[in-house]
């Protein structure tokens, strides 16, 4: 185990090099906690396992450096939205993560493992879900052609004294936000076109890819080009910031040429209509608008200028439940469910309306019914355990949470709903295990090995199988906590 941990941590100090020159991310600087190490070039082409377990340590630094959209509805829709294009992908045997970042900067990134995030800036400029599912393909098609493994194995091969410049605009962009871009732009100007190149190539194939990956997904594949083409216009003769995606993926009149010429020899009429989009990209712009009563005056707004419009009355419930007028937001959203009265989304509204106004049984109820019809349903499992733990139902939404946990990977925001749950009904020692999962999955591995001492306190002393249950665990995060050590120690 002991070996195992120290070949992982060899990866893990490679991190942050292999992610600035692959990965797209907005504010990539920012999102690299672990420096690269310099050292022997055989271990520098990554094994499918071993991208995953880099991409669950990117994940848990990520989460300490962006805000990550933990809304229950946006993640269901945008994990759906991103397997169906990985089904379209013929990937076989590689998992794949789909996340929104809370950021208004245009643009999208591939991790290692299978992790993509969108900014829900980007969510909110497209104009069509085949707009959203272009640049999400393209990022598939980052993953399924291993660029970031490929470009790892390139960026070993730099010069000590290039490395080195890399490190300290990692660092200064860890501390300083654009010194750190402008350190690490002068230290790669002119000194490897070698890699720019490299990252040109990928970019063009993972154009080439996304297109298949998208016709094969039953999506519009002109709406690649289309998208590149619109944003290029949105910026011309201007210096937009707010464009990262443009940054990052370079749009040309030849590359938008390129795509839409691959993109019409698929003579094919798009199959997927995702009427689910509208109303995400509504409850996106309310989550993202820090003042509800603007939201509430955007929406209606446009239903003033626009036909009867479903997702706009939608985007006015919610911002009117947002800023406190309950009476106002059913009003809204009860002709919506007697028009569609199959929309999960409108019962999860009405039910957090009724909530709100006191009518506590009424919108558990709604809760419940729904969870009849759609059984483990993503936003109503979560949703309903968050009101039955606000309403004093512990053991019920106990119950809730672990059997639904059987059938999905854990998150941060399950764990932080289990330890409520193991609070309330007096398993401590669990629910100290619960905090302990939550502070790991979200990089402060020092503070989930206090929980499982913690937690130690608690277990009782003939309960073997608990307490070797915490003993692994607990060598397990300390073996890489002195490992972040060393790290740490070694910067300058």
């Amino acid at each position: 185990m002991r070996g195992h941990l120290a070949g992982y941590s060899t990866i893990l100090r490679r991190c942050g090099l292999a992610v600035v020159l692959v990965c797209t991310v907005c504010r990539p600087v920012h999102a690299v906690v672990e420096l690269p190490n310099i050292g022997d070039s055989s271990e520098t082409v990554l094994s499918i396992e071993q991208e995953q377990r880099l991409g669950e340590a990117f994940m848990r630094s990520l989460r300490q450096s962006l805000k990550i959209v933990n809304d229950p509805e946006v993640d269901a829709y945008i994990q759906t939205l991103g397997y169906r294009l990985v089904a379209g992908s013929e990937t076989v045997g590689r998992s794949f993560n789909f996340f929104v970042v809370q950021d208004s900067n245009i643009n999208a990134f591939a991790g290692p493992g299978g992790y993509i995030g969108i900014n829900s800036g980007l969510v909110l400029t497209t104009e069509s879900e085949d707009e959203l599912a272009s640049v999400i393909a393209h990022e598939v098609a980052h993953v399924t052609q291993r660029h970031l493994a490929r470009t790892f194995e390139a960026a070993s091969k730099m010069s000590l004294p290039m490395t080195a410049a890399v490190i300290a605009a990692i660092i200064l962009g860890s501390k300083q936000g654009q010194l750190g871009g402008a350190a690490l732009a002068a230290a790669t100007a002119g000194n490897i076109q070698s890699q720019i190149n490299f990252t040109r190539d990928n970019e063009k194939e993972a154009d080439r890819v996304g297109i298949q990956i998208l016709a094969s997904a039953g999506y519009d594949p002109r709406s690649m080009p289309l998208f590149f083409e619109r944003l290029q216009r949105a910026t011309r003769g201007q210096e937009d910031a707010q464009y990262s995606f443009l940054q990052t993926h370079p749009v040309t009149h030849d590359r938008i040429a390129d795509t839409l010429n691959r993109a019409e020899q698929y003579h094919i009429k798009p199959t997927v209509h995702g009427d689910s989009y509208e109303l995400i990209k509504a409850k996106l712009r309310v989550i993202t608008d820090n003042d509800p009563q603007h939201s509430v005056l955007f929406f209606s707004k446009a239903l003033e200028g626009a036909r009867d419009n479903d997702a706009l009355r939608y985007g006015l419930a919610l911002a009117l439940l947002a800023s406190g007028q309950q009476d106002k937001a059913r009003a809204q959203i009860e002709p919506l469910i007697r028009h569609d009265p199959d929309r999960i989304a409108y019962e999860i509204l009405l039910a957090q309306i009724e909530l709100s106004d006191g009518h506590v049984d009424k919108g558990l109820k709604i809760y419940q019914r729904n969870l009849d019809l759609y059984p483990h349903n993503q936003p109503l499992t979560m949703l309903y355990a968050q009101a039955l733990l606000r309403n004093d139902r512990p053991e019920q939404a106990k119950t809730l949470i672990s059997d639904y946990m059987w059938r999905r990977k854990p998150t941060p925001e399950l764990y932080t709903l289990l330890a409520q749950a193991d609070t309330a009904t007096g398993r401590l020692a669990e629910a100290h295990q619960d905090l302990s999962e939550y502070y790991y999955l979200t990089g402060n591995t020092a503070v989930a090995i206090e929980q499982l001492n913690i937690a130690l306190r608690y277990v009782a002393a003939d309960d073997n199988h608990q307490l070797a249950k915490i003993n692994a665990r607990l060598a397990q995060f300390k073996e890489e906590y002195k490992q972040e050590k060393k790290r740490g120690d070694s910067e300058p």
